[in-house]
């Protein structure tokens, strides 16, 4: 568990938490008893820590977040505003009385806005509210799953098993929401991996959600026969019972189930600006409090803190390693190549030198004639990617199914001009020489 104490300050150099003071941690990974977790870098997703990762295992609710881009996508293309009025039918209906599960009680005589459904998935972890928004984005249910399982599949995730938009097993949506020809016991899986970059995709593409996703008490209905008190069951936000004031998390989905037991995708955002994203699975049983999950969650948040820095590859900047590249037909017959992506952040094991990070470039071979770029190339053209490297091993970011190298785009360093026709007969001509 951690441990916050005032006799041990950590400068902001590092990761930075201003103003915070938290337990010294070892340097080796931590032992975490969850049966997989991993954390990343939210813009890069650079993998920090990492355990099974890449097994599928029952996510239960954290499926809400691949709901909510879908949600937000419609949104923010016009297919749904905040205020529109939408009704639910009375599969959702019957679902939402359910106390079993987290609902908010819904009535197919009734309307409710997109706002008040989308804030009672995002706070309350509402089964009926999510699956009513998937309705309104595709029309019914398992358009929205094939909509969930599209966007999965181009995003590479490609073991995931969707059953729903909520996360509940295939019993327990009901015989008009679930599937016939599926087990009743059924419900969607992803791996660690997986998950994280669901995650990454939903903040980097829609941050807003951690407005909705930080909040920590609502209610919903308030004066109506569907009053509820929504308490947000993320006990890490600020406070709640599993809150550290040295780990500011702001976000992201809980999930639980007796075939997922206690699961948790975290984020917290570091006073210097790097956020990363933590997802524990299975880390203790349904039967228990669910607060393993978040002192699990802390612990890898902490080991990320106390044992990583960050360098930075500005826009333009050079890359160690990456040879100057032959060129073409141009005036210069050579050139260098640099970064042509935004400023990318990447993290270092303690102590490490950020020389250490070096790249090796592979040209695209649209932009190449016998292997040499081909003049005229403007800077700020892609003519090529390096593939990052750290201490000489692959800087290992998450993408789907299947971990990759992080790259970063290149381009030539300044403009190559076409060197004119009498420059390019006379080097013809020396060659045959």
């Amino acid at each position: 568990m951690i441990a916050l104490v005032a006799a041990v300050t950590f400068s902001t150099t590092g990761l930075g938490i201003a103003g915070a003071n938290i337990q010294a941690q070892a340097a080796s990974t931590p032992s975490i008893s969850a049966k997989a977790a991993i954390a990343v870098d939210a813009s890069t997703g650079q993998v920090l820590y990492d355990k099974n990762s890449t097994k599928p295992m029952a996510i239960a609710s954290m499926t809400k977040m691949l709901s909510t881009y879908l949600i937000l996508q419609a949104i923010h293309k016009g297919k749904l505003s905040w205020n529109q009025k939408i009704s639910v039918s009375k599969a959702v209906a019957k679902m939402s009385q359910n106390k079993t599960y987290a609902n908010v009680p819904l009535l197919s005589t009734k309307t409710y806005s997109v706002r008040q459904l989308y804030n009672a998935t995002e706070i309350y972890s509402a089964n009926a509210a999510v699956t009513a928004l998937g309705d309104a984005v595709a029309g019914s249910p398992h358009k929205f799953v094939d909509m969930m399982k599209k966007t999965a599949k181009s995003w590479g995730i490609t073991d995931a098993t969707i059953i729903n938009a909520c996360g509940l097993t295939n019993k327990e949506v009901g015989s008009d929401i679930g599937y016939s020809d599926v087990a009743g016991s059924t419900e969607n899986m992803m791996s660690a991996q997986d998950i994280a970059t669901v995650a990454k995709k939903l903040l980097t593409d829609y941050p807003e959600v951690l407005k909705t996703a930080s909040i920590a008490h609502a209610w919903f209905g308030k004066g109506t026969s569907s009053e509820t008190k929504m308490d947000n069951r993320n006990y890490m936000l600020k406070g709640l019972v599993k809150h550290y004031s040295a780990l500011p998390v702001d976000g992201l989905k809980t999930g639980t189930s007796t075939k997922a037991g206690n699961a948790f995708t975290g984020t917290v955002k570091f006073s210097n600006g790097n956020r990363i994203i933590t997802v524990v699975l299975h880390a203790g049983s349904a039967s228990d409090n669910g607060t393993e999950r978040f002192t699990q969650t802390a612990q890898i948040m902490s080991y990320v803190f106390h044992n990583y820095t960050t360098t930075t590859i500005a826009k333009s900047g050079a890359i160690k390693g990456v040879k100057t590249a032959d060129v073409q037909d141009g005036k210069a017959l050579t050139t260098k190549l640099v970064s042509n992506d935004a400023a990318t952040k990447i993290y270092l094991p303690t102590g490490t030198d950020a020389s250490a990070v070096t790249g090796k470039v592979s040209l695209k071979k649209a932009a190449t004639t016998d292997g040499k770029i081909q003049a005229p190339v403007k800077n700020g053209k892609t003519v090529g990617t390096a593939n990052l490297s750290l201490s000489k091993k692959p800087v290992t970011v998450v993408n789907g199914t299947k971990s990759s190298t992080l790259k970063l785009n290149v381009t030539p360093k300044s403009s190559i001009e076409k060197a004119n026709i009498f420059v390019r007969m006379w080097r013809g001509i020396k060659s045959w020489f």
